[in-house]
């Protein structure tokens, strides 16, 4: 009968068990770097000991930070990693958005992207980074319509008595926005363009005394992102219309612009996640998809549908898209619209 010998480490001299422990490292060795780079970074990405810093451009309390700190520890718990919020606010996001340009590509270090720093800016100003080159695409996160809003002393109750009003012989409307280059003022100027009106731009530094002078009466509509929304349930501003193609789930009654006679009209807000350029796309891809299951949480959704952010997702090559054909689109309005920076 034939038998299959064995052998125990204990059989082989110990000058023998040294080669082939060699020998298994060699083995080892060889396989690991035959493996993309990008995969072997992502193997031992993130490090217990490294936290994942989620950039924020803009003062704690915002819409992005409230974004940011919806996912950050449900985000940890999916990477087993540790995952922190870090603000960097001024100049509307644009020191942050320069400041993650130069950080290392190695994962540590993400950025919540904003129309503004990636869509409207590069066509109005000098930028110390470009949006295509210097970063890449991780996920769209969360959409949202801009609000169309007025104070309740104006006499607009709809878009139509808005238009019509606007379009009187010597009328003289204002808006209010938070600054040149702002989604606000597009979002206006896209109604002038669309409806040929001459709607005048008064530019604020800052939501808060913006809304204020809405409320008061000091200059009768704006284009507001959703965080209104207290102001108008409050029965301080009134709601005449959304400004996306088609009516978001987090205000069904409220019709869109192009519902209530601006043909055409089409302007969703945004935000989502970028990472310097060159982050192995292994890192880049492990972290889309952490982010698809953590936005998908009932809980998380719900959070953010209080701030009236609807969740959304993506692929990395699908949020590209999306920022390019944006960036396209209003740079075409800037010049249309003649806006010039500050």
């Amino acid at each position: 009968m034939n038998t299959v010998p064995t052998f125990s480490s204990k059989s082989i001299p110990r000058t023998g068990r040294r080669l082939l422990l060699a020998a298994g490292f060699a083995c080892v060795a060889a396989a690991w770097s035959l493996l993309p780079s990008g995969v072997a970074h992502a193997q031992g990405w993130p490090e217990a000991s490294r936290p994942i810093r989620i950039v924020v451009g803009f003062p704690p309390g915002g819409g992005v930070d409230v974004l940011a700190r919806a996912v950050a520890v449900p985000l940890a718990k999916e990477l087993g990693g540790n995952v922190i919020v870090e603000n960097r606010p001024g100049a509307g996001g644009l020191l942050a958005t320069e400041y993650v340009a130069k950080q290392p590509s190695d994962g540590y270090t993400v950025y919540l992207a904003t129309p503004g720093s990636f869509t409207i800016w590069p066509s109005l100003r000098k930028l110390n980074y470009e949006p295509a080159k210097d970063f890449t695409p991780v996920s769209l996160m969360v959409t949202m319509p801009n609000l169309l809003v007025t104070g309740m002393g104006t006499p607009y109750t709809s878009v139509a008595s808005l238009l019509a009003a606007a379009k009187a012989p010597n009328a003289q409307i204002d808006y209010a926005s938070g600054g040149v280059g702002t989604i606000g003022q597009i979002a206006a100027e896209q109604l002038n363009i669309l409806a040929g009106l001459h709607l005048t731009h008064v530019p604020y530094k800052g939501t808060a005394p913006l809304l204020t002078d809405v409320i008061g009466g000091v200059v009768p509509i704006t284009f507001s992102d959703p965080s209104a929304t207290p102001l108008i349930e409050g029965g301080k501003l009134r709601l005449l219309a959304q400004t996306s193609a088609k009516r978001s789930g987090l205000f069904p009654d409220t019709p869109t612009m192009a519902e209530s006679g601006v043909p055409g009209y089409d302007l969703s807000n945004w935000y989502g996640m970028v990472a310097p350029a060159s982050t192995p796309s292994a890192i880049v891809d492990k972290l889309n998809g952490a982010l698809g299951k953590v936005l998908a949480q009932s809980d998380v959704r719900k959070q953010l549908a209080g701030a009236g952010m609807d969740a959304a997702s993506s692929t990395p090559a699908q949020f590209g898209n999306h920022m390019a054909t944006e960036r396209a689109k209003w740079a075409a309005l800037i010049v249309k619209a003649k806006i010039r920076a500050e």
